[in-house]
């Protein structure tokens, strides 16, 4: 436990000195001015769905940035030696970028409780971010093992957003009305993220948040299940062993 908590410890420090930090306060500030500048007092749908964009698109960017910077450091080699457990290495990661999303969360809502009118339990709203932050996290770290570099990196997350998180947008704000096409979002993983943040409004029916929940739990499983498999593999060879 001890050996988490250092790495835990670790990470934070990484993220404040390749100012990701400084980048996820930036764009909590641009949240809170869009709720600023919006003449909408009732800000209780509004705020779910910037928590939502925010999630997903800093998450996966964040954890996936300073793993490059990482590997730029050369600093996989001291892993392979070190006294923790792959396991602990990529825990530690995860855990350490949920935190950005957190803060985040926790700006837009205490805005919003001062200065605006919300009806959302925050820590149902958090339980929500944890998972989503975790999810995506994942993610940003499975897409590391196959990008050679930064823009590699960021050019596959462009991809992935534009695959999985647009046509989510395009149907959560009525920019596309189709039907058919609502119902078959409902395969992507960011559709289930979307509706288990927007479940906290109340304006979702429960059977949407279980299947929602389990799917998101599911896929973190799988996920987690390749990312440790693939460890191994992607560390010797940025080892250049």
């Amino acid at each position: 436990m001890n050996k988490f908590r250092v790495l835990v410890r670790g990470e934070l420090i990484r993220l404040r000195r390749y100012n990701l930090f400084a980048a996820a306060l930036f764009v909590s500030a641009i949240w809170v001015g869009i709720l600023h500048f919006l003449n909408v007092e009732n800000v209780t749908t509004l705020v779910p769905q910037l928590i939502f964009l925010d999630v997903t698109t800093m998450a996966t960017l964040l954890v996936g940035v300073t793993f490059i910077y990482e590997r730029e450091e050369s600093t996989i080699r001291t892993i392979l030696v070190a006294p923790i457990s792959k396991h602990q290495y990529l825990l530690g990661k995860i855990i350490s970028n949920i935190i950005p999303s957190i803060l985040s969360l926790s700006i837009m809502y205490g805005y919003s409780k001062l200065f605006k009118v919300i009806e959302i339990n925050y820590f149902l709203l958090l339980g929500a971010v944890v998972l989503v932050s975790f999810f995506h996290s994942l993610i940003g770290l499975l897409l590391t093992y196959f990008s050679r570099d930064f823009t590699g990196l960021v050019m596959a997350i462009m991809l992935l957003f534009i695959i999985f998180l647009l046509p989510v947008i395009l149907v959560e704000f009525n920019i596309i009305t189709s039907e058919i096409f609502s119902k078959l979002i409902y395969v992507l993983p960011t559709k289930s993220a979307l509706m288990l943040i927007m479940g906290t409004t109340g304006n979702i029916e429960g059977w949407e948040i279980i299947i929602s929940l389990v799917y998101l739990i599911i896929s973190s499983l799988v996920l987690y299940y390749l990312l440790v498999r693939n460890f191994d593999l992607y560390a010797l060879r940025e080892s250049g062993e």
